[in-house]
């Protein structure tokens, strides 16, 4: 029998260090900067959700464009790496970018100036990251491995968590000046800027540990972008695992940009957010650690599908805790975050997706596939914030002040009940997933015979 190709073991560990370093730009990004642009800038909610959808709508274009575009790269270090390697000093820049404030929050120049940062840090985003994720799959042709390999990035994505949660208020206090009790606008920038500086050694270790071992079916020959998005919409296990995706980065990432909000006005302290939002994190590395072995037992999607089931358990012991009990509070952090595992299965089942479409077609759209994940990534995180400061608004939520019982009570209900109940939800969608893994390894044969 044939061997199959697989990755070295410092790519499937350096893998990971890939999502590490987007998380201390995109995470940062998605924890603090609604906080910044209605605190610090002095936008209004409605023109904060005005950036943030705008924003996705465009990426409903431009990601499965940067897909397309990656999938049929040539060069001579394959379809995905050349990007992760070009686009990471500048998705740096901008993501530094976006938390300056050259003019007045409330003038015409401050909002074009917020809109365009944000837009632009988003495309490249899209540029690094969706190369990145589709590398995944062309790294290895064993099931096991590739399911190791997004283990690896799990890790590094909770990793990146636990780093941007557990310091970012302590950096952007100390960079406030002495004496600061809130963050200013220098000390988010200057945080932003160490972030950047460190995520740029993490991604280029991807770009030169990773190889490219499955390559498209020989003799297949190009196509059109047109026959890219009939791929797309005509593969039913791409459409199911896409509002699995939707659902659940707008449950996870939707709650990360509001979550600093709970912790400032509900618990009552701006400095425990690093607590708050690093135990979830923490748990999410733990549970990662037996991802492989359970999902070769009971399969990908159930994994997943247990996993989110949990994850709302744990936000609604959060939300039924009273704001002084803090350790029921952090029960509820603790079972969500231990199982935080569902990332990987999601980008496997991806995989999978591509590899049936193949199978089916004789055409492989690793990078158009993955700007689905991409694309939900974000779109979880605008829906998230932008919903989400929308409905704080409509709770009677004030900048900069003492909040009414009534306001608490939906901020509350914003970071804690509505994520719980779409995670509900997302995992009833697994439901729909009918390719078990042995099914999804018989494709991968037939590919290789091919």
């Amino acid at each position: 029998m044939e061997t199959k190709k697989k990755a070295s073991k410092a790519a499937v560990i350096c893998y990971g260090f890939g999502d590490l370093a987007s998380q201390f730009v995109w995470t940062f990004v998605g924890s603090y900067l609604t906080l910044f642009y209605t605190d610090i800038v002095g936008l209004t909610p409605v023109i904060v959700s005005a950036i943030m959808l705008g924003a996705r709508i465009w990426d409903a274009i431009n990601d499965p464009i940067m897909g397309a575009i990656a999938e049929r790269t040539r060069s001579r270090f394959g379809r995905f790496r050349p990007y992760i390697a070009f686009g990471c000093p500048f998705l740096a820049i901008f993501g530094v970018l976006t938390f300056t404030n050259p003019f007045s929050g409330s003038s015409t120049a401050g909002i074009i100036w917020a809109t365009v940062t944000y837009v632009t840090a988003g495309m490249l985003y899209t540029l690094t990251n969706i190369p990145y994720g589709a590398l995944a799959g062309v790294m290895t042709e064993d099931s096991d491995q590739r399911n190791k390999i997004n283990t690896s990035r799990n890790i590094g994505m909770n990793l990146g968590m636990v780093i941007v949660n557990a310091f970012s208020a302590t950096l952007a206090l100390k960079f406030s000046g002495n004496g600061a009790e809130v963050a200013n606008g220098h000390g988010y920038m200057m945080t932003a800027l160490v972030y950047g500086i460190i995520s740029i050694p993490l991604f280029l270790s991807v770009f030169f540990t990773a190889k490219e071992n499955v390559q498209p079916i020989a003799g297949a020959g190009r196509f059109s972008f047109k026959d890219t998005i009939n791929n797309l919409i005509k593969n039913k296990y791409l459409m199911i695992i896409t509002l699995i995706m939707t659902l659940q980065m707008t449950a996870f990432m939707g709650r990360i940009s509001v979550c600093a909000y709970y912790v400032i006005y509900c618990l009552g302290s701006f400095s425990m957010i690093a607590l708050i939002m690093t135990i979830p994190s923490i748990g999410g590395i733990i549970g990662s650690l037996f991802v492989p072995a359970a999902a070769k037992k009971i399969g990908k999607r159930n994994v997943l599908m247990i996993s989110m089931i949990v994850q709302g358990i744990g936000l609604l012991i959060i939300y039924f805790a009273p704001f002084d009990n803090m350790n029921m509070v952090l029960t509820g952090c603790w079972i969500f975050g231990l199982f935080n595992v569902g990332f990987p299965m999601t980008l496997s089942m991806v995989a999978d997706s591509v590899d049936y479409m193949e199978l089916k077609t004789g055409i492989r759209t690793d990078g158009t596939a993955y700007a689905t994940y991409g694309l939900a990534t974000k779109l979880g995180t605008a829906l998230g914030g932008a919903i989400g400061v929308l409905l704080l608004g409509a709770f009677g939520y004030v900048a900069n002040a003492q909040q009414t019982p009534e306001a608490m009570k939906g901020i509350n209900t914003v970071v804690n009940l509505l994520p719980a109940i779409l995670f509900f939800l997302s995992a009833a969608a697994c439901l729909l997933w009918d390719m078990n893994d042995k099914a999804a390894d018989d494709i991968r044969m037939q590919l290789k015979n091919k």
